[in-house]
């Protein structure tokens, strides 16, 4: 086992989880002498694909999807280079009791006969929804990877970061802002309701706002986490898409070591 010192780095990233992984790969990336520490025997955090069942099986234990990847972190550490391969879930099917079902694909003409099967109201409403949520990707998008503004500081530096924000949401306008302000407290169940009809489509719509949450669809914020999941993309610039890695979340992650000790990191 290799012992190293604390003097040896710039840097000690404590986690190897998909996050410490990143944080390692980019500070390696820009030239820091990187050292990442993990309890276990293995990276991923909850991003690990694992055999528990032997040899022949190998199982996604805790994360089984990649979604909100930026494509700038695709890029930076050149990740395909490494082995990230993703497939995008595209379309999506629901059965009902009463043997109707929804389907909705990719093709803009084949999802709108879909949701008419339901409702016309909610066939027209749906290319209006995809122009709001495309808007919100626009100027949300790109704050996901960038630092906050100190607001009131009169450092240069902060000034400028907070003139390059107010220029980012300057086509919003006052309805704009009031749009995305609300979102952190209202629930997906409310605004599913301003824009659709059917009880088919909104349940379909609300299991982004819910996911990964110990929440329900008439729960507060719930309509910001929808906003959130449609902000991403796994790398192919479809707007919330959702896709399944070769080799399940493990393969991610091994991608994101790979990449990491590529540009120096221990």
């Amino acid at each position: 086992m290799s012992t190293h010192s604390p003097s040896q780095f710039d840097v000690i990233v404590v986690g190897g989880g998909h996050n410490g992984l990143v944080a390692a790969g980019l500070l390696a990336r820009r030239g820091a002498r990187v050292l990442l520490l993990e309890r276990r025997e293995v990276v991923g955090g909850a991003a690990i694909t694992e055999q528990p069942f032997g040899p022949d099986f190998k199982v996604t234990s805790l994360s089984y999807v990649v979604s909100l990847m930026p494509p700038t972190i695709i890029r930076e550490l050149e990740l395909p280079k490494h082995g990230y391969r993703v497939h995008a879930q595209h379309g999506y099917f629901v059965p009902y009791p009463d043997g109707r079902y929804l389907q909705l694909p990719d093709d803009k003409t084949a999802r709108r006969a879909q949701i008419a099967k339901f409702s016309e109201k909610d066939a027209d409403a749906m290319e209006e929804w995809d122009a709001w949520l495309g808007g919100l990707a626009k100027v949300l998008g790109p704050m996901l990877t960038a630092i906050p503004p100190n607001l009131g500081s009169l450092n240069p530096k902060d000034l400028w970061a907070q003139a390059k924000l107010a220029y980012q949401m300057r086509d919003l306008g006052v309805k704009g802002v009031a749009e995305i302000t609300r979102l952190f407290t209202m629930s997906i169940a409310d605004l599913l309701e301003e824009y659709f009809e059917s009880p088919q489509m909104k349940g379909v719509l609300s299991v982004s706002g819910v996911i990964g949450t110990w929440a329900g669809p008439r729960s507060a914020g719930t309509a910001y986490v929808m906003a959130h999941h449609k902000i991403g993309d796994v790398g192919e610039g479809q707007m919330g898409s959702w896709g399944f890695p070769e080799g399940g979340m493990g393969g991610v992650t091994q991608a994101l070591k790979r990449a990491a000790e590529s540009f120096g990191a221990v």
